[in-house]
């Protein structure tokens, strides 16, 4: 800042003295350029009263010498007059002009030296000139021959001390303008010179630090090209190649057009956000550096590793199906897994690898390397560690991706549009088949009509998150339906109604879960909460099981569906607060008339009954499977031997059609 301000000061005083010395030098040269003037002016009146003397006395002379005559041409006489008058008229008019010319050369330095040139005091020359003027005029007024003086005093104007102090006075006045000439010229010099090393100064105290300082900041500019681009080409953590650099090295890389079809190989780290949990956000350079040195070595021969994200490395590969065997893939799989020790802690990365092709090296120029990126990102899903094989992307997979966005958009559209309605399936009981509960299935409604099946959308909506604002738009569709078949005098037990594990945990669950128990009346014996067995396997057991004992203080029975496939052990079912376990359709379908495929549908539900859990068993399709499923004990049953899901309005003539389960008095 204060370089900045001495250059600035340095500029002001050099402008401030250049200013100075222009403006002096105009003043100068001006005063000296107005006192030649004025010289001159001096000069040229007093030249031309000479002149004008000598013509004076040159006409008076004719005029004597016609008067003289004893018989004058009275004509000749006349015109000798009139010039004779006219030559003492202009000579009287210079004088005066002469005598003028004071007040403008009292202004000049050179007054003192010439001041007698414009002296009419008694005894000057142009007090004699006016009384040589005075006595012509009197001659030429009177009559011819009267003043025998006037050739005498013409004589002496002519040859006398009027024309010698004219002439003296010309020539001081010549010798004056000859010093102011002089003068000029010097002061020129000067002035020149001054002005010169005002420049000078100005350049050494402006000129020359600005230059510097140009200097310095071309030399910055430059560094800060250099840092821009290293910024733009280069990932900050690893060292490696951006994505951008990556791209700038396909292109400069003219000698890999030798033929062959190139591919990006995509390594991408699946678990890196737990990792950073485990070591802490302050390791994870450490982390991705540790990576990146294990990839050193896997490249190919063309091109190197780049960083193509937060957890993503890619290279370009020649002839790839050649050079990435299975084995291949194996071997790098297992290297790129190993065990890392980072501040302390063992971590184990995971990996996914995928290639995508990029053609023949004379198409790069038309290539988005970007989009081979998201195409091997996109193959990376379906990459198994345990067989080894790459995938390679395909269209079909981009395909399947945009109609899983349009469905994702469907159902959006389609839940704002409350075109997701309930359909229920109607429990039995073991024992009797009569109607005991009612599980809510969810079903599509198109607008044309059609019905789409829970196994199309449910994945998606929870993968999508769409899955909780599904759920909670059939509560009250559903809370309408039972109230209806309630007010017609049917009982329908309890409503059981498949919560997903990330609606199991919105916040809003409890009040909506507590609004519906609240609004259904006396015939429904409330509601049941159907979760599968993943949710309970997860990694917040504990939160789970706190949610589940909040949701059974507000008497709402809890289920474990699709009970079996999900691996629980003996000592989750113990801990977990449930109260009914339903045994999944898989197990029933292999019981046979012959009685094979009973021990294990049989061993769950004897482990039901220790536990003291009420049991449900889905897919009975037969009589024989009821009787059988009867005999071992089930509570409930549940299949389309029974009842298929249905719409609320054909659920009521299920209900209508059964008289024993009608309300009596």
């Amino acid at each position: 800042m204060s370089k900045i301000s001495n250059i600035s000061l340095g500029y002001v005083m050099s402008l401030v003295l250049l200013s100075v010395a222009i403006f002096t030098s105009y003043s100068i040269v001006q005063n000296i350029i107005g006192s030649k003037r004025v010289l001159h002016r001096t000069e040229s009146l007093v030249n031309n009263i000479q002149i004008s003397i000598h013509d004076s006395v040159s006409v008076m002379g004719d005029f004597w010498i016609e008067s003289r005559k004893p018989q004058p041409d009275a004509r000749t006489l006349q015109l000798v007059k009139r010039r004779a008058l006219a030559s003492m008229q202009t000579l009287s008019g210079q004088l005066n002009a002469l005598l003028n010319m004071r007040p403008a050369l009292r202004s000049t330095s050179s007054w003192e030296e010439i001041q007698w040139v414009v002296d009419s005091s008694e005894g000057s020359v142009n007090h004699k000139l006016a009384g040589y003027l005075a006595k012509s005029n009197f001659a030429l007024s009177s009559d011819a021959g009267v003043n025998p003086m006037l050739p005498i005093e013409a004589a002496g104007a002519y040859n006398g001390s009027i024309m010698a102090g004219y002439q003296k006075s010309a020539g001081v006045l010549r010798e004056i303008l000859d010093k102011k000439s002089v003068e000029l010229k010097n002061v020129h010099k000067i002035l020149t010179a001054a002005i010169i090393i005002v420049m000078v100064l100005l350049s050494a105290v402006v000129i020359v630090p600005l230059w510097r300082k140009l200097v310095r900041e071309h030399e910055r500019v430059q560094k800060a090209q250099v840092d821009l681009r290293r910024i733009a080409y280069t990932d900050r953590e690893t060292g490696l190649p951006n994505l951008n650099g990556l791209q700038n090295q396909l292109m400069c890389s003219r000698d890999l057009e030798e033929g062959g079809t190139f591919h990006l190989l995509l390594i991408r780290i699946t678990n890196l956000d737990e990792l950073y949990g485990l070591i802490g956000s302050h390791q994870a350079d450490t982390l991705v550096r540790s990576i990146s040195r294990r990839l050193a070595g896997w490249g190919n021969e063309e091109l190197g590793w780049c960083r193509s994200g937060e957890a993503e490395f890619c290279c370009v590969v020649r002839d790839a199906r050649s050079k990435l065997s299975r084995e291949w893939g194996q071997a790098f799989h297992r290297n790129l897994t190993g065990r890392l020790v980072i501040g302390g802690i063992l971590v184990r990365p995971d990996v996914s690898i995928a290639t995508s092709s990029m053609g023949s090296a004379a198409a790069w120029s038309d290539v988005l390397l970007w989009e081979h990126q998201s195409n091997a990102r996109l193959a990376s899903l379906s990459f198994e560690p345990a067989a080894g094989f790459i995938p390679e992307y395909s269209v079909s997979l981009r395909l399947a991706l945009t109609e899983k966005n349009n469905l994702i958009n469907q159902i959006s559209e389609g839940i704002n549009k409350r075109q997701f309605i309930p359909y229920y399936q109607l429990k039995v009981d073991a024992q009797t088949g009569s109607v005991s509960s009612v599980e809510v299935l969810a079903r599509w409604k198109l607008p044309d009509g059609s019905i789409v099946s829970p196994g199309v959308f449910i994945p998606v909506a929870e993968s999508a998150g769409l899955i909780t604002s599904l759920t909670y738009s059939l509560f009250e569709q559903v809370a309408n339906d039972v109230n209806s078949w309630c007010a017609n005098g049917f009982r329908v037990g309890r409503l059981a109604i498949n919560i997903a594990g990330e609606v199991l945990q919105h916040e809003e669950l409890y009040n909506r879960l507590r609004v519906m128990n609240a609004s259904l009346p006396e015939q429904c014996a409330g509601l049941e909460v159907e979760i599968t067995e993943n949710i309970v396997l997860g990694e917040n057991t504990r939160d789970i099981n706190s949610i589940l004992e909040n949701v059974r203080a507000m008497g709402i029975h809890v289920a474990i569906d699709d009970f079996g496939t999900g691996y629980a052990s003996l000592q989750t079912l113990i801990d977990i607060p449930i109260d009914v376990l339903k045994i999944d359709r898989s197990f029933v379908l292999p019981m046979t008339e012959s009685g094979s495929g009973s021990e294990v549908v049989s061993a769950m539900i004897s482990l039901s009954k220790k536990l003291n859990k009420r049991c449900v068993v889905e897919g009975v399709e037969t009589a024989w499977q009821w009787r059988q499923l009867a005999e071992l004990g089930a509570d409930e049953l549940q299949g389309f031997y029974f009842y298929k899901p249905a719409a609320g309005a054909e659920v009521e003539r299920f209900l209508e059609y059964t008289p024993d389960l009608k309300v009596t008095a």
